[in-house]
């Protein structure tokens, strides 16, 4: 840098000591050594300078007038690989802001490729920059500063003492870096000093300048990661640079405000959907994720899913309307009814107990109600209200059905209903009448209850026994004995052989026991056991 040519005539006795040995650090110069180098120290042995104890390096990028340094490739390269921190200086010649502008966009693409992990500093002293005022040097330094930290670089000033008091107003927005070769340092909030130009480092032919910092730079350019400098300023860094907009990180996704490099936290949405990055961490949340008491989804992209998504296996309703959160209970569109479980959000299938009622949904989630056949069994699903699992009587267009009050199955055949037995045929429906059923006959009335002992149907009288079947042939009740024909109906004045007996029985259907009754033209008498005995026409 051109400041130590300023004070070499001066200088040339005490700086032809410093030569031979390295320069000692005052009290005053205490903190972390480095040194800045250039073309003029020609080839360095990096490894011999990091076991020197220095931990970072300035090396210089070139300048408008003279292009890229000769050495700086291979200065970035060798630095890097024993271990050193590398910053960067362009040599100013600009006397506008645009100017300014223009060497920081050249910095940013000569230093393009190379982790550069220091910061990069605006070297502005030259005779040229002396006649500029205070305002426009510093609005200047601001530019550059500028562009350096939109590319993701950190920015800093390098001049002398002098030219900084005369060139320079508070309205400095980066940090200093400033040469005065003494014991102290007279400008206030410095960064980094240049103590001396006379150093002496191993693995560097001739002197060398000598720095030292009082900022820790490795803690504020972090190689990946957050940088938190408190009150809420938190920022990204990757490859030593601070990142801005979308960052991927090995498949996690992180954000950065576009203009202040400022990390997102908590929701966050653009055209390409909405994200949730995680307060602390300030990653995208993927998957399955509880944020302020509601659940959400994220694919693998980080971006919020809405509406139904199978996830495995199962089936959930993140609701649209509520921003994407996990919806439970009922959802009714005009797809149909479903219902979302209570504790879990996933969409239930098949019988599920719900609220102390059972309902069902078919294999889409989809409610059901009326007839439903599970195994060969069914049931009503009451669509009169809601589609509950119905049980008890069951009466519509098509019939009257009765569903059991146990598992609420709908009862076929023969069944026993609060003291009284009724029929249903294969379909459930109640049967009335005169019903087959297993080769037995029966009866019931018209509300569908079995009948049983003497019953008048159509033109004959019947016979039902306790069991309710259908009697035929003789049989006794408390009342006598009576014969039923094959028909089932009872005969009346009649003689009817049994065991090739002729027995009578009369016009109330009873046998005739020790009786003489005419019946039509005839006579008959009849003994005790109701076997007609004699017979004769009537006269």
């Amino acid at each position: 840098m051109k400041f130590k040519r300023l004070v070499k005539a001066c200088a040339a006795v005490m700086l032809s000591a410093s030569l031979m040995l390295s320069t000692p650090l005052t009290a005053s110069a205490a903190g972390i050594q480095g040194i800045d180098v250039s073309k003029y120290q020609g080839g360095i042995n990096w490894a011999a300078v990091a076991q020197s104890g220095i931990t970072y390096t300035f090396i210089k990028v070139g300048s408008t007038n003279t292009g890229i340094d000769p050495y700086f490739a291979a200065n970035v390269k060798g630095a890097q690989a024993a271990g050193i921190r590398t910053g960067v200086y362009i040599y100013s010649y600009a006397t506008t802001v645009e100017a300014a502008i223009q060497e920081a966009q050249l910095v940013v693409q000569w230093i393009e490729g190379y982790n550069i992990n220091f910061p990069v500093a605006f070297d502005i002293e030259d005779k040229t920059q002396k006649g500029l005022d205070a305002n426009t040097c510093t609005a200047m330094a601001n530019a550059f500063a500028s562009v350096i930290n939109q590319a993701g670089y950190t920015p800093i000033l390098y001049t002398y003492t002098n030219f900084y008091k005369t060139h320079f107003t508070s309205a400095l927005a980066c940090d200093k870096w400033i040469a005065q070769y003494a014991d102290h340092n007279d400008i206030a909030g410095w960064q980094i000093w240049q103590y001396s130009s006379g150093g002496a480092v191993p693995g560097v032919n001739g002197r060398v300048d000598m720095n030292v910092a009082v900022k820790d730079y490795t803690a504020f350019i972090p190689q990946v990661g957050l940088l938190d400098l408190g009150q809420g300023n938190v920022f990204f860094y990757n490859n030593f640079r601070k990142q801005y907009g979308w960052v991927d990180l090995a498949g996690v996704k992180y954000h950065t405000d576009p203009a202040t490099g400022l990390v997102t936290t908590g929701w966050f949405a653009d055209e390409t959907g909405a994200y949730y990055f995680l307060p602390g961490a300030a990653n995208a949340v993927t998957g399955l994720n509880t944020i302020d008491n509601g659940i959400y989804y994220f694919n693998e992209a980080a971006q919020l899913q809405t509406g139904w998504i199978d996830l495995g296996g199962n089936t959930f309703l993140f609701n649209p309307a509520e921003n994407g959160k996990l919806y439970t209970g009922w959802w009714n569109d005009a797809e149909g009814v479903r219902y979302l479980d209570a504790t879990d959000g996933h969409m239930v299938k098949g019988l599920n107990a719900i609220d102390k009622d059972v309902y069902y949904f078919n294999d889409k989630g989809f409610l059901q109600v009326g007839w439903v056949t599970l195994d060969k069994i069914t049931y009503m699903f009451n669509p009169l209200d809601g589609g509950k699992l119905y049980k008890g009587w069951w009466n519509d267009a098509t019939g009257v059905y009765y569903l059991d009050p146990t598992d609420a199955h709908r009862v076929t055949g023969l069944a026993a209903i609060d003291g009284a037995v009724y029929y249903f045929n294969e379909q459930g429906q109640m049967q009335v009448g005169i019903i087959k059923v297993n080769g037995l006959t029966y009866f019931f009335g018209a509300d569908g209850k079995m009948q049983t002992g003497m019953q008048t149907i159509g033109d004959g009288i019947f016979y039902f026994g306790e069991d309710g079947a259908m009697v035929t042939g003789a049989f006794a009740t408390k009342d006598g004995i009576y014969y039923a024909g094959k028909d089932g109906k009872l005969v009346f004045n009649q003689v009817v052989t049994l065991d090739k007996k002729p027995y009578l029985f009369g016009a109330d259907g009873k046998l005739v026991v020790n009786q003489l009754v005419q019946i039509g033209d005839m006579y008959y008498q009849t003994d005790a056991a109701g076997i007609v005995i004699a017979q004769a026409p009537a006269k």
